[in-house]
């Protein structure tokens, strides 16, 4: 598969996985640690819209900024470089943590976008790490329901889904993945 450039303006699913099906996240502080790289590092450049962190991958979904420049790569090699140096001081490994540098796939069409927003979220319970997804702590779905100030784009979320009601519906309603299984995270 063509490595998907990133580029200014345009939406991605972002995902990568733990190598050799290792744990990714070993505890609460591993999560809470990546979440405070990816607010460092990726956040100046890039607008949230869903995000999952799960025991052994995650997923996330972005728009690049109109205005950011320079490599569009680097904030993720930073993040994910960090992240394993961190990793691998707390678990005392050596070696690679991430099974890929990098995957991502450009999305080019709104309903994939309301889709993959709906998906990401609820990302845990497919997953069986919860039977709920507001109550997972990793995922932006509660961030996205509530009105509290988060990293995650509510309002343009909301654009999208017409209402409040819509949108909460919509988020716990389970997904079909059929329709988008083309933008899943593939081995």
């Amino acid at each position: 598969m063509k490595t998907t450039l990133l580029e200014p303006g345009k939406y991605y699913h972002v995902y990568n996985r733990a190598k050799n099906g290792d744990p990714l996240f070993e505890d609460e502080s591993a999560y809470l640690f990546f979440m405070k790289l990816y607010q460092k590092h990726v956040t100046p450049i890039a607008e949230t819209y869903a995000y999952c962190l799960l025991h052994d991958h995650l997923h996330l979904l972005i728009r690049i900024k109109e205005d950011a420049n320079g490599s569009l790569y680097r904030p993720f090699a930073l993040l994910f470089n960090s992240y394993s140096k961190g990793y691998n001081t707390r678990t005392g490994k050596e070696g690679r943590v991430f099974k890929f540098k990098m995957k991502r796939i450009e999305i080019r069409n709104m309903p994939y976008f309301r889709e993959m927003i709906r998906f990401i979220n609820q990302n845990p319970r497919y997953h069986g790490a919860t039977e709920f997804p507001a109550d997972y702590r990793f995922s932006s779905f509660h961030s996205t329901i509530t009105t509290g100030q988060s990293m995650v784009a509510k309002e343009k979320i909301l654009d999208q889904f017409g209402s409040r009601e819509n949108m909460t519906y919509n988020l716990q309603t389970r997904v079909n993945e059929d329709p988008i299984r083309m933008f899943l995270m593939e081995e």
